[in-house]
């Protein structure tokens, strides 16, 4: 049992592999057969069906690649909720309150996904709860109706915001921020893995934000790990933080978090579903994904975080070490510096035009075969992510990529 709690959901995932009989054989197999006895193991024939290949992930949690594999006591909280009728409204208060009383924060909501957060913490803003605006939003006449955000902070994700109809405010400096305030303003918007970019720190938005009473939310979509990030960024100061449900936390893909101050966040309930006639109404959260996200809350904090990252390098050193001995490779294991997410990654690189291999093409050949594999295609070289990879697929990860720059070295 003790074991059992220290490993989390890194047990239940070494305990998939040993009901499929894999995690004692892979290591003594030979590629072709290593391949067939995990492709048998985990097959996904539901989606094979369709036409669609499943994959090992070392790219990362990305939504593109279904963010990341949900623990089986989520996937039991969720078939448990499908099992029956609830009122809606108070489950997500009663979910938010025991999610803020586990985090220390004043309140949280769950909301579609980080992007829905992005939205309903702007409509709390322009709207503070008010109905007429609730249910007029995204017209905004006679509202506040503008964000501010550092420049360097823009990206395709304050689309969320702009849809409350909120015009977006770019400024570079700290004098910048204070001459862009005025009565208009609605809410200082900061992007957390970006604070690196820009010349304004969180102190300084922070600040700025409380000497003129503006809300100050933060886009920490995929910041955990670390873990202390899910109290911490609100201790700092910020009045509303958002992060992906799908992503670190291992929850529902379509499942978001909203944490802050209880004002915001239930002007936040306001603009929300499963109320009608609101900018939230298509951002629909089930009864499923609110139990699925509570559970995977819960388990986020029971986990060893130690073991996972020791777990996560020793990944990353096998692949190091299956790949190292090809000519002219060279591998890396580092922890990403300010805007990179601090787990532990491969880098591997080598001299494209003397291998006669780009890394495109090495990228797509690893996509293109049995078992897919998908990493980050980059300048640098490929990086692989140890983030979602379950113990064994490193093995198979390494080989797949040994057998590809083999294959071009015998061809240079």
């Amino acid at each position: 049992m003790e074991n059992m709690k220290r490993f989390g959901s890194s047990w239940e995932r070494r305990k998939f592999l040993l009901a499929a009989g894999l995690a004692s054989t892979l290591g003594s197999l030979r590629p072709g057969n290593l391949y067939g006895a995990y492709l048998a193991g985990r097959h996904g024939e539901s989606y094979r069906a369709l036409g669609v290949r499943p994959l090992i992930n070392a790219a990362g949690t990305y939504t593109t690649l279904t963010g990341s594999v949900i623990p089986p006591e989520v996937r039991e909280a969720m078939a448990e909720a499908s099992r029956y009728f609830v009122p809606l409204i108070e489950l997500q208060r009663a979910v938010g309150a025991r999610i803020a009383a586990m985090l220390g924060v004043e309140a949280a909501l769950v909301s579609a996904g980080a992007a829905s957060s992005i939205t309903l913490a702007t409509a709390a803003c322009v709207t503070r709860g008010d109905p007429g605006k609730v249910h007029k939003i995204p017209d905004t006449t006679g509202m506040k109706d503008e964000v501010i955000m550092p420049k360097s902070h823009r990206m395709g994700f304050d689309h969320a915001a702009r849809a409350v109809g909120v015009k977006i405010i770019e400024v570079e400096t700290t004098e910048e921020l204070e001459k862009a305030i005025n009565q208009k303003t609605a809410m200082l918007f900061f992007v957390h893995i970006f604070e690196h970019r820009g010349k304004i720190n969180r102190n300084h938005f922070i600040a700025a934000g409380k000497r003129h009473d503006i809300p100050v939310f933060n886009d920490a979509a995929a910041e955990l790990p670390p873990m202390t990030n899910l109290s911490a960024i609100v201790g700092e100061g910020f009045d509303m933080v958002c992060f992906s449900g799908g992503k670190g936390l291992r929850g529902p893909q379509a499942s978001g978090l909203l944490i802050g101050r209880k004002d915001l966040i239930e002007w936040a309930h306001a603009n929300n579903n499963p109320h009608s006639d609101t900018i939230g109404r298509g951002m629909k959260v089930g009864k499923e994904e609110i139990m699925g996200l509570l559970r995977a809350v819960e388990i986020y904090h029971k986990r060893d975080h130690e073991y996972d990252q020791k777990q996560w390098r020793g990944f990353m050193k096998r692949v190091a070490k299956i790949v190292g001995d090809v000519p002219s490779i060279d591998t890396e294991v580092y922890v990403p510096g300010p805007g990179g997410h601090p787990i532990p990654y491969l880098r591997v690189k080598w001299d494209q035009r003397k291998l006669g291999l780009s890394y495109s093409e090495c990228y797509k050949a690893l996509q293109d075969g049995e078992p897919r594999i998908e990493v980050n295609n980059t300048e640098r070289g490929l990086e692989l992510a140890s983030y979602n990879l379950f113990p064994g697929e490193e093995r198979i990860v390494g080989m797949r990529l040994r057998e590809i720059l083999l294959d071009a070295a015998k061809k240079a």
